[in-house]
């Protein structure tokens, strides 16, 4: 989603919306109304999905940072949320958050859950749930070094080496070989990876990532090019 506003001397600009992306899941829209309201009355960027084609619409333009999950219909909200976020790397990535009327400790003892907060809320509650997840998932992306089997990524110098040879990668050569390390064994599709490393507005087709995935696997060499597995039928995973 673009904000536009009339910048310096009248013209018409166009900005990202730069505030937190947060992604609220359930059953039916019309539930998810009152919880999406309040997210995005904490100056949040907020998208809602309750099927297939809604979750499609929601991640089209980036990936969360928080999934809010609605669980207030009962047994069975969390395993229906967990089928519709199956195939899409980029929400299960994303702490969770559910809300809840009752308590139910079986499901908020998962591991798939990371926080809870009993609805109705306040305001103030949901605001410091939600600082205390982005938190953590900002937290997560920090790393400086991922290191695998002689591999060694440095994310601050945007430097790569195997066994201490310094490798010659591409600004999205890099991004890719990042992203795939920084998630091992997670299967990628292609689609996610566009999506993630080129951008929702790239409009080149899938074939681009098979072609830099060739290419960093040459650069690793014959000792490390297994790193990077193709899945057929699906994409890639890093393996460490």
């Amino acid at each position: 989603m673009d904000q536009i506003y009339n910048g310096p001397g009248g013209a018409i600009t166009l900005l990202k919306m730069t505030m937190p992306r947060i992604l609220v899941l359930g059953k039916n829209e019309r539930d998810l109304s009152p919880i999406a309201a309040s997210v995005a009355g904490l100056s949040h960027f907020v998208t809602s999905a309750w099927d297939l084609n809604s979750l499609s619409d929601a991640v089209a333009n980036g990936s969360p940072e928080i999934v809010v999950l609605d669980m207030r219909v009962g047994p069975g909200a969390l395993a229906y949320t967990k089928d519709l976020v199956a195939n899409y790397d980029q929400v299960a990535e994303a702490p969770r958050l559910a809300v809840v009327e009752g308590i139910d400790f079986n499901e908020l003892s998962s591991k798939y859950l990371d926080d809870f907060i009993l609805y109705p809320y306040e305001a103030s509650e949901l605001a410091l749930r939600i600082a205390r997840l982005l938190s953590k998932s900002q937290s997560a992306k920090s790393g400086v070094q991922i290191s695998v089997d002689g591999l060694v990524i440095d994310t601050e110098s945007f430097e790569v080496t195997v066994d201490g040879r310094q490798l010659a990668l591409t600004f999205k050569e890099f991004e890719l070989l990042r992203f795939l390390a920084a998630h091992p064994g997670r299967v990628h599709t292609r689609e996610a990876l566009l999506n993630q490393v080129w951008g929702y507005e790239y409009f080149g087709g899938l074939r681009t990532v098979d072609v830099h995935v060739r290419r960093i696997r040459s650069k690793l060499g014959i000792r490390h090019d297994n790193l990077i597995q193709t899945v057929h039928g699906v994409g890639y995973k890093f393996v460490s």
